[in-house]
């Protein structure tokens, strides 16, 4: 059997560019003017969301994979869970976030900061390239973190987690997706 023929790399670019997904504000999903509704289609697109080398949003779908729009961030924080420590390192004990794409993740303190009037947000890994992308807390989420917060701490609330301290600052730290 012959190999395929190469498709046009500009062609194809038309047609990634042309696949009208978007993830919107609450993290539902969306293909052109259609909401995307079956709970496994859902997860196997959240499943697929990255950004490419050049900082476009990308769904990944096997080796298949098309631009999306991204309204807000990639993922919701649904909960904090405390990790338990299992090292002798206790200045930083460990959370995990609980993503709307059923993965677990630890939570990195320095990527954690507060956008005025929209809540918190912190980075997380692409599951497929490990590159960081936006996550935000829900509102439940923000309320399980909220035990390890100093919010009357001046000037910014502070995340602490064991001995360690980190300023919850209002912009994103080294640029957030």
């Amino acid at each position: 059997m012959d190999e395929p023929t190469p498709m046009d790399p500009e062609f194809l670019d038309r047609l990634r560019r042309g696949f009208r997904l978007r993830l919107d504000r609450v993290g539902n999903l969306w293909i052109a003017d259609e909401a995307v509704e079956h709970p496994r289609v859902i997860d196997v697109l959240r499943r697929g969301l990255d950004i490419s080398e050049e900082g476009e949003p990308t769904m990944h779908l096997g080796e298949q994979w098309c631009y999306l729009t991204v309204d807000d961030c990639f993922f919701r924080v649904l909960g904090v869970r405390s990790a338990p420590d299992t090292t002798t390192d206790t200045t930083a004990p460990a959370l995990t976030l609980l993503l709307d794409n059923g993965r677990r993740v630890e939570l990195d303190p320095a990527t954690l900061w507060e956008e005025p009037e929209q809540g918190l947000r912190c980075t997380v890994p692409a599951s497929r390239s490990g590159r960081p992308l936006s996550a935000r807390f829900t509102n439940l989420a923000q309320i399980e973190l909220a035990e390890h917060i100093e919010l009357e701490a001046e000037p910014r609330p502070i995340l602490r987690l064991g001995d360690g301290r980190w300023p919850i600052p209002e912009s994103a730290p080294g640029g957030d997706c």
